[in-house]
């Protein structure tokens, strides 16, 4: 299930399912929410495959997470450009173009930050928009994050905190028996299944927490408004979920997708944000399902051009409007 790959010069663990790294037809593409932790997407990864039976991959963000190699890149100053914004949508493009087949058509999915990410990628790599047979996004943090809820949590709190957070999780790291307890006793607390324990572990590294909190900082700073331009270019293929009670994309993000960008299809969910922790089955589902309704739409489409006379070249250039 893990592939260990090295993508724009950082060592990285991916999930995959069905072989996606040899696969010449559809593949699935997932880009995770911060922090970039795959271990949390394994759930959900398991049932987009039951449910749409294509190979699907799962890439978190550089340097967010803990390998035998602690010396890897240790001199952030120096080497933050693999890890910042850029880095991780180079990151995300090198698996991309260089690790799976060129010959796939690709179904692609961004969670939280991981759908900026994504909506930028695509942005600026107008050649990839031939290979796309569907964009969704999973509560995307497209715009103004800063002034949202948790973003004036992170920016009024966190980045105080933040050499008092990296100090305790150094002083955890030392005392790991009863770190065990500490997150056994958290996971019974919040009802969590025992198994996340090596997931909370993996959480608490204060490496990978330092990447992740200024990757949050850096975030804050640069996602201010809303990319139309970038939307627009695949508004007719994309699916967003959200939720009414989002403490990371308001409402009001929402309506702006919706003013903007009226081609693309919103599907309202009751579900929190960081959804891999309690509902990876249920969301998974709903995009699994919304992707073979896509594909299967797409298909049927094809087939009444081919009835009218219309090739396949004359088809690929025609913006599909007809999106239920």
């Amino acid at each position: 299930m893990f592939t260990i790959l090295r993508l724009n010069k950082v060592q990285t663990r991916v999930i995959t399912l069905g072989d996606p790294l040899n696969c010449s037809s559809e593949v699935i593409v997932v880009i995770t929410g911060g922090p970039g932790i795959p271990e949390f997407y394994k759930e959900f990864a398991e049932q987009l495959y039951r449910t749409t039976q294509k190979p699907v991959c799962i890439i978190g963000h550089a340097g967010h997470d803990v390998f035998d190699n602690r010396n890897e890149h240790n001199d952030l100053k120096e080497t933050w450009s693999l890890y910042n914004c850029d880095g991780q949508i180079e990151h995300k493009l090198d698996l991309i173009n260089n690790y799976i087949d060129k010959r796939a058509k690709l179904h692609l999915i961004g969670h939280s930050i991981g759908g900026w990410l994504l909506m930028e990628l695509l942005h600026k790599n107008d050649y990839l928009q031939k290979r796309i047979l569907s964009v969704n996004l999973l509560f995307p943090t497209l715009q103004k994050i800063a002034s949202t809820k948790n973003g004036k949590l992170v920016n009024n709190l966190v980045r105080y905190l933040h050499r008092i957070i990296l100090l305790i999780l150094f002083i955890i790291q030392l005392i790991p028996t009863i770190t065990i307890l500490g997150v056994k006793l958290f996971l019974f607390l919040n009802a969590f299944p025992p198994y996340y324990e090596k997931r909370i572990m993996i959480y608490l590294n204060p490496a990978l927490q330092e990447k992740s909190m200024l990757l949050a900082y850096e975030s804050m700073e640069r996602i201010h408004e809303l990319n139309i331009s970038a939307i627009k270019k695949v508004q007719h293929m994309a699916n967003v979920l959200y939720s009414t009670d989002d403490r990371w994309v308001p409402m009001h993000h929402i309506r702006d997708l919706q003013k903007f960008t009226p081609q693309i299809t919103l599907h309202q969910v009751n579900v929190e944000h960081a959804f891999v922790l309690k509902s990876s089955v249920y969301v998974a589902t709903i995009v699994g399902n919304l992707i073979v309704k896509d594909r299967n739409n797409l298909c049927h489409n094809k087939l009444s051009l081919i009835n009218e006379n219309v090739s396949f070249c004359d088809y690929e250039s025609i913006n599909i409007k007809d999106r239920k």
